[in-house]
């Protein structure tokens, strides 16, 4: 299902829009069937921990199966689905775009293969709004690239009920390590 969402600021190629990648989260800002709950803009981050796996108890912690760190600029938004859309439509539809568009998706879960909900909603995202039923939740993680920097984007969708689903996506602009 075609949902419209204009995807622009990639600059991945592709025919993506040729503008700057923090532009992107800022346009679904505008997307008629999503209202902004919580935003984030400017944090700098160190070690920064982009979830590559299933979250699961680890010699009693609470953490991603597999994880990368970077460090950079990050920003992070959150919405609420409205409209009789779910999150599982926008998740897929961004998915779909996303790879169009010449994303590189570094991971992806879906349902109880990411594990426990509770701890994406309030470890990883640190909103706990974000927490719903196990099997609605949805992860990505990719890796964007254009000729001035690298992005990561991580895109969470979850349910607590049919009309309470909810986006979330955190956008890292990549330092180098020097």
């Amino acid at each position: 299902m075609y949902l419209g969402l204009v995807l622009v600021g990639l600059g991945t190629g592709h025919g993506a829009a040729q503008t700057s990648a923090p532009l992107y989260l800022t346009e679904l800002d505008s997307y008629p069937h999503l209202e902004s709950v919580a935003r984030t803009r400017g944090e700098q981050v160190q070690d920064f921990r982009i979830p590559l796996g299933a979250i699961e108890k680890i010699r009693g912690v609470w953490a991603p199966r597999d994880a990368e760190r970077v460090s950079g600029l990050r920003e992070s938004y959150t919405w609420r689905v409205i409209d009789g859309f779910t999150s599982e439509e926008l998740v897929a539809e961004l998915d779909a775009r996303l790879i169009e568009d010449g994303a590189q998706r570094d991971f992806s879960c879906d349902a109880r293969a990411c594990g426990s909900s509770v701890q994406w909603a309030n470890r990883v995202f640190r909103q706990r709004l974000l927490y719903g039923t196990e099997v609605s939740q949805r992860y990505r993680a990719y890796t964007l690239g254009s000729q001035d920097a690298t992005y990561r984007l991580l895109i969470y969708g979850s349910a607590r009920s049919s009309d309470r689903q909810y986006l979330h996506g955190e956008l890292i602009t990549v330092t180098p390590d020097y």
